[in-house]
C-alpha cells in the first residue's frame, strides 16, 4: 500500500483546497484483460486459473516487453491463452509483488507532493552533488514544501510509470488541478479509452496528451468520449500497437487535433475494405516513425485524406521505391516537410519521382539511406538533391542559400552533360529537370561542354588538404614533410559550420562529442584562425582556394 499523504491548506481563503488522497487497494480477484507491474515490467492478465499438474491458481499473462516472456500461451500441449507473439507469455503466481495500479489524482500527489515533516526548527538536508559527504541544516522547510503542493498552478504533467488504472470521484480531478495543459500518461495500466476520457474530460485546458506504450481497448459507447477531448491539438499513441482504423476512430473525437504520432506500432498497412464513417481531417502532423509502411502508394492514398496534412515523418519505414505519380491528380502540394531518414532508398528515381509527389516540398530529412550514406571526398550527394528538388529550402536540418542552389543546379547539368551528346527529349526522360534548368540557367554548348575535361562547377570545386597540429607548423613554418591525413572536396558556397562536420565525418570522428579547432596555412607560413565567430560565412569569403591547408587538432 502507497502512504497517504497530508497536505494543509493553506491560510488564503481563495487558495484551492487541498485533499488527502486515500491508497487505492489492489484488486483481490484480478481479472483477464487487467494490466499489472510485476517487478518493473507490465503485463496483461490473458488468463486466471489452474494449470494442469501444478495447484493453486496462475496468472497467465502477456508481457508488453516480448523478451521477458517464455511462451505463446501454449503449455505441455495445451492452449491456455494467445499471445500477439510467440515468445511474451508467462506463468505467474498472484503476489504481493504485483501491482494492480492506483487512481490519478494519488499517482499525482505521490510525485508532486511531499510529505510535510511537522518541523518549524532546523533539518537536516544532504546536498545531492556532494553524494552524501555535505550535510546542511534548513529552516522551516515545510513552508517551502505547502508552496510547491499547489497542484492547481501545475501546467505540465508526466506520470509516465506511475500505475495509473483509473480516473477519481467526479468533480475531484477539476477541483484540484484544473490547469493542466501538458499529461504525460505513457505507460501505466490503463484497459480502455473510457478511463481516459474520465481523466482528461475534467481537465478543460488539456491540449497534449502521451499516451505511448498503453493498451486501450476502443469504447462501446461513444458518448464516453464525446465532451473528453475538445480542446487537444496533440496526441501520441506510440508503441500502443493501435490500428491505423483505431487511431481514425479515436481521434474523431478531438475536434482540434493537429499533431498524432503513432510510432512503432507495427503499422504495415494504413487502410483497409472497411473506412471509417468519419475521421478528423484537421490533422496537419503526422509520425509514423519506425513502422512497416515501404508501400508508398498505399501510403500515400491513406495520407491524402487528410486535407490539412503539411508534416509527415516516415523515418525508418524501410520504404525502397516510389514510383512516379499517374496523374497530377495524385500530387500532394499541401506536405512541406518530409523525413525519410533511415530508409532504404537508393536509387535517383526514387528523387526526381518524390519531386513530382510534393511539388510544395520544402523541408527534408534524407540521412542514413544508402544513397546518401557514400564515403569519401567525391560524395556530391546534397548537390544533386538539391539540384533534383526544385522547392527544396532545407535540407538534413541545413538552410539551402540561393548561392547553393544555383551551384547544386549548374553542377547537376554537368554531370548530365557529361554521360554524352544525346537528344533534350532523352536528356528530360532520364532527368525529369532538365528542361526548367535549361531555362532557368541557359543551355550548355554541347561542344564547348564536351571539350573541357571539367565543368564550370567543376572547376570551382576546391580540394582542401587536412594536416594534424604539430610544432613544424608554428615555429618552422615549413611546407609538411609528411602527405596530407585527409583531401576533401568542396563547394566555395560551404559555411565553415558545414567544413566542421565535414571534416570530423572524413577524420572519423563523431561532431557531437567532439571538440575540433582548425587553421588556415597561408601562402607565407603563418597560422589562421578558423574560429565560431565566422561559423556560417562561406569558405570563398574566408578565402580558402584550391589546395589550400587546413591544420587541425582534436582537443
Amino acid at each position: 500500500m502507497h502512504p497517504r499523504v497530508k497536505v494543509c491548506r493553506p491560510s488564503s481563503s481563495t487558495s484551492a483546497p487541498f485533499v488527502t488522497f486515500p491508497s487505492f487497494m489492489p484488486d483481490s480477484n484480478p481479472s483477464v484483460g487487467a494490466r499489472i507491474n510485476h517487478n518493473g515490467d507490465i503485463a496483461t492478465i490473458r488468463y486466471v486459473g489452474p494449470v494442469d499438474g501444478t495447484r493453486g491458481t496462475w496468472l497467465g499473462v502477456e508481457w508488453d516487453i516480448t523478451a521477458r516472456g517464455k511462451h505463446d500461451g501454449c503449455k505441455d500441449g495445451k492452449q491456455y491463452f494467445i499471445c500477439r507473439s510467440k515468445a511474451s507469455g508467462s506463468f505467474i503466481r498472484p503476489t504481493p509483488h504485483i501491482l494492480y495500479g492506483v487512481s490519478f489524482l494519488h499517482a499525482l500527489s505521490a510525485k508532486y507532493i511531499e510529505t510535510l515533516h511537522g518541523s518549524q526548527t532546523q533539518e537536516k538536508v544532504t546536498l545531492g552533488s556532494s553524494q552524501g559527504a555535505i550535510q546542511v541544516e534548513a529552516v522551516s522547510l515545510d513552508k517551502i514544501r505547502e508552496k510547491f503542493a499547489r497542484l492547481d498552478r501545475l501546467r505540465e504533467v508526466s506520470l509516465e510509470n506511475a500505475n495509473v488504472v483509473k480516473g477519481d470521484p467526479s468533480g475531484s480531478i477539476v477541483n484540484t488541478c484544473p490547469n493542466i495543459r501538458g499529461l504525460d500518461l505513457s505507460q501505466n495500466l490503463f484497459t480502455h479509452w473510457e478511463t481516459i476520457a474520465q481523466i482528461t474530460q475534467e481537465l478543460p485546458a488539456l491540449q497534449r496528451l502521451s499516451l505511448n506504450r498503453n493498451r486501450l481497448q476502443l469504447s462501446t459507447n461513444p458518448d464516453a468520449l464525446a465532451n473528453a477531448f475538445l480542446r487537444l491539438t496533440e496526441i501520441q499513441l506510440n508503441a500502443t500497437l493501435m490500428t491505423w482504423a483505431e487511431m481514425q476512430k479515436i481521434t474523431a473525437f478531438m475536434p482540434q487535433l493537429q499533431a498524432v504520432e503513432m510510432g512503432y506500432n507495427q503499422l504495415t498497412r494504413l487502410r483497409g475494405d472497411n473506412l471509417p464513417t468519419s475521421f478528423n481531417s484537421t490533422i496537419s502532423t503526422i509520425n509514423l516513425d519506425s513502422n512497416l509502411c515501404s508501400d508508398w502508394i498505399h501510403l500515400w492514398s491513406a495520407l491524402k485524406e487528410y486535407q490539412c496534412l503539411q508534416r509527415v515523418i516516415l523515418t525508418a519505414n524501410s520504404i525502397k521505391t516510389i514510383p512516379f505519380p499517374q496523374s497530377p491528380s495524385d500530387f500532394l502540394p499541401g506536405i512541406k516537410y518530409l523525413s525519410l531518414s533511415d530508409n532504404n532508398i537508393c536509387n535517383w528515381d526514387v528523387i526526381d519521382s518524390l519531386s513530382c509527389w510534393l511539388p510544395s516540398l520544402e523541408t527534408l530529412t534524407i540521412g542514413g539511406n544508402p544513397l546518401v550514406n557514400v564515403a569519401g571526398p567525391e560524395n556530391q550527394t546534397r548537390p544533386l538533391l538539391i539540384a533534383r528538388i526544385p522547392s527544396l529550402c532545407t535540407l538534413d536540418g541545413t538552410i539551402i542559400s540561393s548561392r547553393e542552389r544555383m551551384d547544386a543546379e549548374l553542377f547537376y547539368m554537368s554531370v548530365i552533360m557529361n554521360e554524352g551528346i544525346v537528344s533534350d527529349d532523352e536528356r528530360a526522360k532520364a532527368h525529369h529537370h532538365w528542361h526548367n534548368l535549361c531555362k532557368k540557367h541557359g543551355k550548355p554548348d554541347e561542344v564547348r561542354e564536351q571539350q573541357k575535361p571539367q565543368t564550370k562547377l567543376g572547376n570551382q570545386l576546391l580540394d582542401l588538404k587536412l594536416y594534424a597540429y604539430n610544432e613544424e607548423f608554428v615555429e618552422k613554418r615549413a611546407e609538411p614533410s609528411e602527405p596530407p591525413t585527409a583531401v576533401i572536396r568542396v563547394l566555395p558556397s560551404m559555411t565553415l559550420r558545414i567544413l566542421r562536420l565535414k571534416i570530423c565525418k572524413a577524420l572519423k570522428y563523431d561532431p557531437r562529442n567532439t571538440n575540433i579547432m582548425f587553421w588556415l596555412r597561408m601562402p607565407h607560413g603563418a597560422l589562421g584562425r578558423l574560429d565560431d565567430e565566422s561559423t556560417y560565412r562561406d569558405l570563398d569569403w574566408l578565402g580558402l582556394e584550391h589546395n589550400s591547408q587546413i591544420i587541425y587538432q582534436i582537443q
